[in-house]
C-alpha cells in the first residue's frame, strides 16, 4: 500500500487498541488474521499500568506499537504511593514504548471528586515525563477538556500524538488540533447517541484525525463475535467518509498519514 514505509504502516493502521488485553487470550491468533485480512498491519497500543505494559512487551507481535503509560482509571483507583511507584517504573520502562499512554484525566461521575487533584498531579508528571522522552501522546480524556487543554497549553506549547476515543464537538477538536494533536474517532459513532461528535465529523479535517477499533473494547460490531475487534476499523472510516463526501480509502490513507507523523516524529 505504501513504498517505503515501516512494516507496520504497510497497511492501515488501528490508531487505538488493547491487543494485550486478557479478553482477547483465546482469540488473539483469530483476531489478528481478521484484522489483516482486512488490510490492517498497525496497531498502536494503549497501555494502563505496569502489569498492563509487562503483557505487551510479552505478546507483541508484527505491528505492535507499543504505549506505556498510567491510564486514569488506574490513577483514580490507586493511592499516592501506588501512583508514586508507578511514575518510577514508567520512568525506567518508557524508553521501550513507541509512546507514552494513556495518560490524561477521567471526570466521569463514577470517580470521585476529591480524586481529581492526584489525577491532574499524574496528568502533569507524565506529560513532563514525554518531553524528557520525547514520546508522542495517546490520551484519554473524559468530561474534562477544558481542564485537559489548560496542562496541554500549561506544559506545551506543542505536542505530538491522539485523543483516543473522541467524542467532542468540533470546537474542542480545533483546540486539540491547534497544539498539535489529532483526534481518534472510534466505534462510538456507530453507535446511537454521541451527537457532538457526529456532527462535529464534517468539519475535522482529515489532516486532523485518525481513526481507531478501541478493541477489544466496545460492543462487538458482528453478532458472531465475543468482542469488539480491529477489523471494525473499517465501518469507522466509512461512517468518516460519508462525513468527509470521499471513500473510506482516502480516510484511511489519510489515517496512515497522520500517524505516519506522529511516531516519526516530524
Amino acid at each position: 500500500m505504501t513504498k517505503n514505509a515501516p512494516a507496520w504502516a504497510a497497511g492501515w493502521i488501528d490508531a487505538h487498541c488493547h491487543l494485550a488485553d486478557p479478553r482477547l487470550d483465546e482469540t488473539r491468533a483469530a483476531v489478528l488474521a481478521r484484522a489483516a485480512a482486512a488490510g490492517i498491519t498497525g496497531f498502536v497500543q494503549g497501555g494502563v499500568d505496569p502489569e498492563d505494559w509487562a503483557r505487551q512487551r510479552r505478546l507483541a507481535g508484527p505491528g505492535w506499537l507499543l504505549s506505556f503509560g498510567l491510564h486514569p482509571w488506574f490513577v483514580a483507583e490507586a493511592d499516592a504511593a501506588r501512583c508514586d511507584q508507578g511514575l518510577h517504573e514508567l520512568e525506567q520502562q518508557i524508553g521501550e514504548a513507541a509512546a507514552l499512554g494513556e495518560l490524561g484525566l477521567d471526570f466521569a461521575p463514577r470517580f470521585a471528586r476529591d480524586g481529581f487533584a492526584q489525577q491532574h498531579r499524574v496528568f502533569g508528571a507524565q506529560l513532563q515525563m514525554a518531553q524528557r522522552h520525547r514520546k508522542p501522546l495517546v490520551l484519554h480524556i473524559v468530561r474534562a477538556h477544558g481542564p485537559a487543554l489548560e496542562q496541554l497549553a500549561r506544559h506545551g506549547p506543542r505536542w505530538r500524538g491522539i485523543v483516543h476515543a473522541f467524542s467532542g464537538s468540533r470546537e474542542i477538536a480545533r483546540e486539540y488540533g491547534r497544539l498539535g494533536l489529532l483526534v481518534s474517532i472510534g466505534p462510538a459513532v456507530l453507535r446511537p447517541g454521541f451527537k457532538k461528535v457526529k456532527a462535529a465529523l464534517s468539519h475535522i479535517p482529515l489532516d486532523g484525525l485518525v481513526v481507531e477499533s478501541d478493541a477489544p473494547d466496545g460492543p462487538p460490531h458482528l453478532p458472531d463475535r465475543a468482542t469488539n475487534e480491529p477489523d471494525v476499523l473499517m465501518r469507522v472510516a466509512e461512517v468518516v467518509a460519508a462525513a468527509h463526501d470521499c471513500d473510506a480509502a482516502t480516510v484511511l490513507q489519510a489515517s496512515r498519514t497522520n500517524l505516519l507523523r506522529v511516531f516519526s516524529g516530524d
